[in-house]
């Protein structure tokens, strides 16, 4: 299983990880505190498109298949993160 951590240092409270998470019931819940947590791992696809909407890149996965991240145009990536 990958395991995610979320950096609180960086993290900025905005949840767009918990909104754009594609894995079947979520991956991350908001918590108490208003921080992302990693409630539901076992979820996890792999997908990465937390990584994708992340602001301050606060999310570390660890143990994941090795993937080739695209690094997708700009105006991709804010048009995405301006939906969620």
């Amino acid at each position: 299983m990958v395991k995610i951590r979320i950096d609180l240092d960086k993290c900025k409270q905005c949840l767009n990880c918990v909104r754009a998470c594609t894995a079947f019931d979520g991956v991350y819940d908001e918590g108490p505190d208003g921080y992302p947590v990693v409630a539901r791992p076992e979820e996890c696809v792999q997908c990465l498109i937390c990584h994708t909407v992340c602001p301050t890149n606060a999310i570390i996965h660890e143990d994941y298949r090795e993937t080739v991240i695209i690094n997708p145009d700009k105006v991709i990536v804010e048009r995405y993160r301006n939906m969620i």
